[in-house]
C-alpha cells in the first residue's frame, strides 16, 4: 500500500492507497503557526505528530510514501518557450525566478510541459532551506519520502482527464484556511495563476472574500480578450459551503460550484483534495530529485581545478623527502608510541565522549535559537493585516466614505481600496485619516473621479507597516 501525504495549515492528512482505490485516511490535528503557505515554522513539533501517526499506523509509512505541497513559497508560473533539451528548460526556470532568492545555488527548480500548441510549460522554484526542512523534519520522524509533488501541478493534472471541464473558460479555487489558490482555465488549459490572502473572521466573510477575487480575474479575462468565465468551482470546501457561495455570489452568469476529487468508495472528506490529487496524478515535478540536480547543478558551476595534477607531482617530490626525513626521526617513535597509548587510555577516551555529548547538545540548542530567530523575524516581517486594521480601513476611520471593493496582496502588502463620496475633498480627508492610524506605511492617491451626479468616486493604495499588531 502506497500513500499520499498533506499537510495542511489544519491537519496532517494521509491517505492510503492501491492503485487508484483509496484504502484508509487518517488525520492529525496541528495548531495555528505549525504550517504556513507551505512553510514548516515548527519542525519539531510536526516530527512529533508525525512521529505518534506512525505509531498509530505503521502500514501507511512503510513504502511508497509522497508528499504534495502548496503555498505561496513555492513559486510557480505559467511559460512560454521554443523547444529545449531538460537542461535548457531547467535554466529557463532558474533565470525567469532568479530574482526571488539572493542566489541560483539556493533555488530548487522543476517543470510540467502543459501545452504543445504553445509549447508552454509550468516552471516551478523553492528555496533550497524549504525542501530541505521538508525531507529532514520526515526523516527525523523515520519516514522516508519516496518524492514531494506540488499542489499546482496536479490541479493542472485533474482539469486535464476532466473532459468536462474543457468547453468552457472556468475557474478552480482552492480554499486551505485563509489563503486561496485561483487557476484560471480556457477549454482546458491553464492560462493564469494567483494567490489571494482570504479576509475575515467568519465563514460568510470569508466567503465574501473569495467571491471578491473573481472581479480582478473577469477584469484578467476581457483585457486579455479570453472568453468570459461560465464557472467558478472551489475545491477544500462542503455541499453546505457551496449553498453559502452561490447565495453570496455577486455574478449571477458565473455558477459557483465544487469538483469532486475522489470517486470511489471511502469516508474522504473535501478538504482532503491535494491529497488525493496527489494520490491519482503525482506529477512529473518532484522536489527530491530536483534538489540532487541542484547540487549537481552548484558542482558543475565551479571552475575547474587544473593545477591538481601539478600539485599531485609535488607531492610525489615531497613524500620522497619526507621518508628521508622519518629516517631521521625514527629515534622519537618511542615518545610517540607513550603519548599514544596515555591518549587511548580508558580516562582520557572516557572524556572524549562526554565533550561529544556535550557538543552535541549546543548544537541541539543552538538549532533551537536558530528556529525561534527565524519565527521571530518571520512573523516581524507580516504586515498589520489584523481585523483592527482592515476595520479602520472600511468603517471606523470616521470620514463619509462607502468602500467599494477591497484588495489585499500579502506578498507587497498593498491594499486597494476602491470607494464613492458625496464631496470630491472627502477622499483627501480620508488618506489624511489613514496617515494619522499609524497602522500605513504610504498611501498612493491617484485623484478621483465622477460616476454620478454627487457621486465621486477615488481609489488608492495604501502600504501597510510590517511587524504585528
Amino acid at each position: 500500500m502506497k500513500s499520499s501525504i498533506y499537510v495542511s495549515a489544519e491537519q496532517i492528512q494521509v491517505i492510503g492507497y492501491v492503485g487508484s482505490s483509496a484504502k484508509q485516511y487518517v488525520t492529525y490535528p496541528l495548531p495555528e503557526g505549525t504550517m504556513y503557505n507551505g512553510t514548516i515554522t515548527d519542525n519539531a513539533f510536526l516530527t512529533e505528530c508525525l512521529v505518534l501517526m506512525k505509531k498509530e499506523h505503521p502500514e501507511l509509512f512503510k513504502s511508497g510514501v509522497t508528499l504534495i505541497v502548496d503555498g505561496s513559497t513555492i513559486l510557480s508560473r505559467r511559460l512560454i518557450a521554443p523547444k529545449l533539451n531538460q537542461k535548457q528548460y531547467l535554466q529557463l526556470v532558474r533565470d525567469d525566478f532568479a530574482d526571488s532568492v539572493d542566489s541560483t545555488a539556493n533555488l530548487v527548480c522543476g517543470y510540467h510541459k502543459i501545452d504543445s500548441t504553445e509549447n508552454a510549460i509550468l516552471g516551478c522554484a523553492v528555496n533550497r532551506l524549504q525542501v530541505d526542512s521538508y525531507i529532514s523534519t520526515f526523516s527525523d520522524a523515520g519516514i522516508r519520502l519516496s518524492g514531494i509533488h506540488i499542489g499546482v501541478e496536479a490541479v493542472i493534472g485533474f482539469v486535464k482527464a476532466s473532459t468536462q471541464l474543457h468547453h468552457s473558460t472556468i475557474v478552480v479555487n482552492v480554499i486551505d484556511g485563509l489563503t486561496m489558490l485561483s487557476m484560471l482555465f480556457e477549454n482546458g488549459r491553464n492560462i493564469f495563476i494567483s494567490r489571494t490572502r482570504l479576509i475575515g473572521e467568519e465563514k460568510e466573510q470569508i466567503f465574501q472574500s473569495a467571491l471578491g477575487n473573481l472581479n480582478g480575474l473577469i477584469q484578467f479575462t476581457r483585457s486579455e480578450k479570453i472568453n468570459e468565465i461560465t464557472h467558478s468551482y472551489y475545491l477544500g470546501v462542503s455541499e453546505a459551503d457551496v449553498q453559502i457561495l452561490t447565495a453570496f455570489n455577486p455574478h449571477s452568469d458565473i455558477i459557483i460550484g465544487t469538483l469532486p476529487i475522489y470517486g470511489g468508495r471511502g469516508d474522504i472528506p473535501p478538504e482532503a483534495h491535494f491529497a488525493c490529487l496527489n494520490m491519482y496524478y503525482g506529477g512529473d515535478i518532484d522536489l527530491l530529485a530536483a534538489r540532487d540536480a541542484l547540487d549537481k547543478f552548484v558542482k558543475s558551476q565551479r571552475p575547474k581545478k587544473l593545477w591538481i595534477p601539478s600539485l599531485a607531482a609535488l607531492v610525489l617530490v615531497l613524500g620522497i623527502i619526507a621518508g628521508v626525513i622519518a629516517f631521521l626521526i625514527y629515534q622519537e617513535n618511542k615518545k610517540i608510541n607513550d603519548i599514544r597509548e596515555y591518549l587511548y587510555s580508558h580516562d582520557v577516551v572516557q572524556k572524549q565522549h562526554e565533550l561529544g555529548l556535550l557538543r552535541r547538545d549546543i548544537r541541539h540548542y543552538d538549532e533551537i535559537l536558530r528556529q525561534m530567530d527565524e519565527k521571530s523575524d518571520w512573523e516581524d516581517s507580516l504586515p498589520k493585516a489584523t481585523s483592527r486594521t482592515f476595520d479602520l480601513l472600511t468603517v471606523s476611520h470616521g470620514v463619509p466614505i462607502f468602500v467599494r471593493n477591497m484588495e489585499f496582496n500579502e506578498n507587497t502588502r498593498i491594499v486597494r481600496i476602491r470607494a464613492t463620496c458625496a464631496d470630491a475633498n472627502v477622499s483627501s480627508d480620508y488618506v489624511d485619516s489613514l496617515y494619522a492610524s499609524g497602522v500605513v506605511e504610504s498611501v498612493e492617491y491617484t485623484g478621483y473621479g465622477s460616476i454620478a451626479e454627487g457621486v465621486f468616486s477615488f481609489t488608492v493604495d495604501i502600504t501597510l507597516k510590517t511587524g504585528g499588531a
